[in-house]
Order: structure tokens, then C-alpha cells, then sequence
């Protein structure tokens, strides 16, 4: 019998055979570490393929999208020529200042200040920041920035604030901006600059540029907030007492009846109470102060178990009287409950 520590004394056939046997399994371990680096190729072009597929159907997407976005392309250079109408050059400047002024005055406004500042420029644009204070009424003033609105040119107006002097005289002071095209020496002055360093800017959507009508002023007809003074007591009636404010904005709960109104709990926070007041489905957070109801309600009082207020109610043109109730904290299942509300003596 062979016996591999005499290999050296085998015949020669045997040793031949033993020879060739190990040949052939170096070679098929070989062949093997081959075809394992071959199968990572093949799986490597055919993520290529898959990947160059999609990139393909992309890009065939788009170009069947690019008659479509040279249409959108006409449209928006026609828009953005339109809107460059709007901005006058340096020679319509002066014009435009002078329909500003013109404008005041015939809304019989008096200008106390009327000064351009320095040009600022903002690319494509140049901005001319205007300083003005106006006298005058408050619905004249109204008037005017609905016709600033409407004249040819952009104009915005920033940093507003109206004063109520001593007297009774009301202030207007706000900087308009004009805009307008910058002169080829401007231009080349913006192209100079070295680019802004930040994030990269993400590309909107372009949509079409919707035909925006300036409102003409409408609001005329209403009380003007700064000469229309709260009704003063009722005097000479017993139980007269002073009528609500007609200058206050009304809140959320006043569109509400206070029977659908029902308090639901309350929260503490800063040392302050408020009561959780349960309106239809939603629940609101009220603190003294606040109103409620039909009636002119203000809330006086709020504890963790009931909300104390009063209302104003007024009978034909008697003087107006003082109702006071509470809603009582409800409990889980039950339905809305207010206490019987009296009038105050």
C-alpha cells in the first residue's frame, strides 16, 4: 500500500498520477478565486446599467418637456418685461416723486417732511428710500396709500406709524420706496462686486404672474378709530353705567352664546390662573380680562371651579346695566351649565 512518507520510493506511474492530481486542484482553486472576482465585476456593470437606464429615461423625460418650458420661457421674459415698465430710469424718477407729492395734496394732506435719501442698490434694481411725515386725516391717509397702489410705477411703503398730537391732529410717518432701473454704470459697478458667500439658493418653481388690480380705498364710510371717543355714562337714570368701547376689536368667544360656552378645567402658569373654556369642539384659554358671550362679557374672576363675569345689555335706548354670572366648573359627562346670572342693582 502507497503511504505518502515513501513517496519518494512510489513507482513512477503512481508519482505521476499523484503529481497531476495536485495540479488540478491548484488549478480549479485558481479558476474559482477568478470567477468570484469576475462575478464582482459583472454584478458592478450591471448596477451601471441599471443606474445609466434610469439617467437615460430622465433625461429623455425632460427632453420631451423642453418645448414646454421654452413656451414658459417666452412667457416669463414677457412678464419680466412688463414688470420693467414699471421701474422708471433715472430721468422718470423725478417724474415719479412728483405724482407722490401730487398725490398727497390732493387727498388735502399737508407734508411736513418729504426727503429722498440715497440711491441703494439691489440687484437688478436701484431702490430710492423716501422719508415723509403727512397731517391730515386718517381716512385721507387711507386714501393715499391706496392710490400710491395704483400709480404706474412700484412704490412700497415701510416703517409706518401714525401719532395722534395734542392737538388732535394725526401724524403719518413712513419711508417710501421707489424703485427703478440702474444705468449702465451702476450695472457694471453691481458686476464688479465679489459674490455673496451663502447656501446655495434653491431654484422655485416658475409660475405664471397672476394680474394683481389695486383695491381702491373702501373703508371711507367707517368711524375714524382716532376721533371717535367711547359713549360717555349714561347720566340722570338710575343704574346707568358706561357703554362698551366701540373702538375694541372683538374676540373669538363673542360669536359664541354663553349657554354653549361651558369650563372645562384650568391651568396655572406664572402665577397666574386661566380658565379652560369649552366652545363647540375646541377649548380656549381665557384670563381675566378677556370677553365672552353675546353681551359685551369680560371676564373679573377665575378660580379652579367657577369663571365670574359681566356683560352689558342695554333695552331700547334706556341706559345700558350691568349682568353678572359665573360658568361653574363641569364635570366629566355633563353638559353645560351657567349659573343664573343677576342684574347688578
Amino acid at each position: 500500500m502507497l503511504s505518502l512518507k515513501t513517496a519518494s520510493l512510489w513507482p513512477l506511474p503512481a508519482r505521476f498520477a499523484c503529481a497531476a492530481l495536485a495540479a488540478t486542484l491548484v488549478a480549479a482553486l485558481l479558476h474559482a478565486v477568478w470567477l468570484a472576482g469576475l462575478m464582482t465585476v459583472v454584478q458592478g456593470a450591471r448596477g451601471e446599467e441599471a443606474r445609466l437606464r434610469v439617467a437615460y429615461l430622465s433625461a429623455r423625460a425632460r427632453a420631451q418637456q423642453l418645448p414646454q418650458w421654452r413656451a414658459q420661457q417666452r412667457q416669463a421674459g414677457a412678464e419680466l418685461a412688463l414688470l420693467e415698465q414699471q421701474l422708471p430710469d433715472q430721468q422718470a424718477m423725478a417724474q415719479l416723486l412728483t405724482q407722490i407729492n401730487a398725490a398727497g395734496q390732493s387727498r388735502g394732506l399737508q407734508f411736513s417732511l418729504f426727503k429722498p435719501g440715497a440711491s441703494q442698490p439691489q440687484a437688478p434694481y436701484v431702490a430710492l428710500p423716501i422719508a415723509i411725515q403727512l397731517r391730515g386725516g386718517y381716512h385721507a391717509m387711507g386714501a393715499l396709500l391706496a392710490d400710491l397702489a395704483g400709480l404706474p410705477r412700484i412704490v412700497t411703503v415701510h416703517e409706518l406709524a401714525l401719532n395722534l398730537g395734542k392737538d388732535r391732529m394725526l401724524t403719518l410717518d413712513a419711508v417710501l420706496h421707489a424703485y427703478r432701473l440702474p444705468e449702465a454704470g451702476e450695472r457694471a459697478a453691481q458686476a464688479a462686486l465679489p459674490p455673496k458667500t451663502s447656501a446655495p439658493a434653491v431654484t422655485p418653481a416658475w409660475r405664471p404672474l397672476a394680474a394683481v388690480a389695486p383695491y381702491p380705498y373702501a373703508a371711507a364710510a367707517l368711524a375714524d378709530p382716532f376721533n371717535a371717543l367711547p359713549p360717555a355714562p349714561e347720566s340722570g337714570q338710575r343704574g346707568g353705567v358706561a357703554g362698551p368701547d366701540p373702538r375694541r376689536m372683538r374676540e373669538a368667544l363673542e360669536n359664541v352664546a354663553l349657554p354653549a360656552i361651558s369650563m372645562v378645567g384650568s391651568v396655572q402658569q406664572d402665577g397666574r390662573l386661566s380658565a379652560l373654556l369649552l366652545a363647540g369642539q375646541r377649548v380656549y384659554r381665557v384670563t381675566v380680562g378677556q370677553y365672552l358671550g353675546q353681551d359685551h362679557g369680560v371676564v373679573t374672576d377665575i378660580s379652579e371651579r367657577a369663571l365670574q363675569y359681566r356683560e352689558l345689555l342695554r333695552e331700547a335706548d334706556g341706559p345700558w346695566r350691568e349682568r353678572r354670572g359665573s360658568l361653574v366648573l363641569q364635570v366629566a359627562g355633563a353638559g353645560p351649565k351657567a349659573s343664573l346670572p343677576e342684574a347688578a342693582p
